[in-house]
């Protein structure tokens, strides 16, 4: 394996502490089933993909597990590579907007590289903003005419309040002011170019796609586990994605004896406490790059599902649905927490991992309130009096933009498809 260079080791124990700091103090995070970990070289720990926490959260407990060999950089991490351009923090940090615009001139993508981070390119979805930074670093500063589709270029000339004239006889670098910052953020296809430009555009992402799995099937070689989301992009509404055709080059370009560790990572996010986050790992699928695409895809997938761990943000969401699909919509405080509170009992007693804060009356009781006090914020449910509550008609999930998740605009929904692949497994 590489040698580990002083600055390295220094920027990742760094990143450790600050991760676990940042997220300790915000959330609440518990972890499982570290011990299915052995700390075997080869391991590519592989994490569902709900929210962008995932790429931070679990991170300092399992370097943590592994010891000084994990802090001091045996895990390498995939990282979007859009995160590896000036204006990254700018994108992830949008409010305040004043402090987003301080942001966006610097570059953390030099710092990345030094503690273990490898870039991936989604060749389908980038930030509009990414999309034209790859096309200056590649070919200068063309015209914006000659570069954008008319379409496209004549909905920022809108938004930017230009005329699409003048704009077009731009150079490219006019659309990195502050002006269009937040127009260029969405994820878009190469459809937003000229069709000269998309054929460039596809091109180059297709090459630096092929090096950057190139780059992180070389580090198993070497040796080294790495820690990425084989699903490629977050969950838009709550249920698992297929693998993504990135993940899977890179394990058919790797050692037979990589290995692949589930990592479920479960939100209770409906909720006014403190969000808590379980991190639950299950299983390893040994010798990975043998099994055909659709049995690793069944496998890993099983693995998820069996870790993830039911919290009341799912069973109480179950309830809900159930009531409003029947005949009786309303429903007392008290019965949810017993329906909760008897769920969490019977799962545990299956083997399933639950949040043990619902195997008690008193601790089922306070997150069925805390539970309830969000759905009602959220117009899910309206009192009738007393502790009585009526469930509204249960909303489909709205359309999304590429990139979009559901779990701010549907959270019912989101927690409900999250409960129906749980229970689908045994």
């Amino acid at each position: 394996m590489k040698s580990r260079s002083a600055i390295g080791v220094a920027g990742r124990l760094g990143l450790a502490g600050l991760f676990a700091a940042a997220t300790r103090l915000l959330y609440d995070i518990e972890a499982h089933g570290l011990a299915y970990d052995a700390g075997a070289p080869r391991t590519y720990f592989a994490i569902t993909h709900k929210r962008d926490l995932d790429a931070l959260a679990p991170v300092p407990i399992i370097l943590g597990h592994r010891g000084w060999a994990g802090l001091a950089g045996d895990v390498h991490f995939a990282m979007r590579a859009d995160s590896f351009q000036r204006g990254f923090l700018a994108r992830i940090v949008l409010q305040p907007r004043w402090f987003a615009r301080l942001l966006r001139p610097l570059g953390v993508g030099p710092l990345l590289r030094s503690v273990g981070v490898h870039p991936l390119r989604d060749l389908r979805q980038y930030p509009g903003e990414a999309r034209l930074r790859e096309i200056l670093a590649a070919e200068g500063d063309p015209l914006v005419g000659e570069v954008l589709a008319p379409e496209y270029l004549s909905r920022l000339a809108r938004a930017g309040h230009r005329d699409p004239r003048w704009l077009a006889a731009q150079s490219l670098s006019e659309l990195l002011s502050w002006r269009y910052h937040q127009l260029l953020q969405p994820y878009t296809s190469a459809e937003i170019f000229s069709a000269s430009a998309r054929r460039q555009a596809e091109r180059r992402a297709a090459e630096a796609s092929k090096a950057m799995l190139s780059e992180q099937a070389l580090w198993l070689w070497r040796g080294g586990s790495l820690y990425g989301a084989p699903e490629g992009h977050l969950s838009p509404d709550g249920r698992l994605s297929p693998l993504s055709t990135g993940f899977v080059r890179v394990l058919s370009a790797s050692p037979r004896d990589t290995r692949v560790m589930p990592v479920a990572i479960v939100y209770d996010f409906m909720t006014t406490r403190r969000l808590r986050i379980f991190v639950d790992l299950g299983p390893a699928i040994e010798r990975a790059p043998e099994l055909p695409r659709r049995e690793l895809d069944a496998r890993l997938r099983t693995g998820w599902l069996r870790a993830a761990r039911f919290t009341c943000t799912q069973l109480a969401s179950g309830f809900l649905a159930e009531a409003a699909s029947g005949v009786h919509p309303r429903f007392t405080t008290d019965e949810l927490a017993a329906a909760v509170e008897s769920k969490a009992v019977a799962l545990q007693a299956a083997g399933r991992g639950v949040d043990t804060r619902l195997l008690t009356p008193r601790e089922a009781h306070a997150a069925a309130r805390a539970y309830l006090a969000y759905a009602h914020q959220r117009k899910l449910v309206r009192g009738v009096g007393g502790k009585i509550w009526e469930v509204r008609p249960l909303r489909p999930m709205p359309p999304l933009p590429p990139g979009g998740v559901g779990y701010e605009a549907a959270p019912l929904v989101y927690a409900c498809h999250e409960l129906e692949e749980m229970l689908a497994v045994t």
